[in-house]
């Protein structure tokens, strides 16, 4: 490169650094205790946090409870659909 040029980032690759977020929604049917034990195992998350996104969850009707890249993300949901809970992913707002 020469010193006049610069490097340019563009909307395309801004939005490539734009984390993901999953997204876990509240259903009448999975209990709190298994909910908790679930972000443990899933996310390795202590006990505290795991405790505070599910009444989150509980209590507002969904928590973001991982942010990162996309396909990890989406790894994280599918994991969690294989708990049988509701989980979805977004770009980070």
């Amino acid at each position: 490169m020469t010193q006049g040029d610069t490097d340019l980032i563009t909307g395309t690759d801004q939005m490539l650094d734009v984390p993901w977020e999953v997204i876990l929604w509240n259903d009448p049917v999975s209990l709190i205790s298994l909910v908790v034990r679930v972000l443990r195992k899933v996310f390795s998350y202590d006990l505290a946090k795991a405790e505070r996104m599910t009444m989150q969850v509980h209590n507002e009707g969904k928590s973001v409870v991982w942010s990162g890249d996309k396909e990890q993300a989406a790894a994280y949901c599918v994991a969690l659909h294989g708990y049988a809970l509701t989980a979805t992913i977004q770009r980070a707002q």
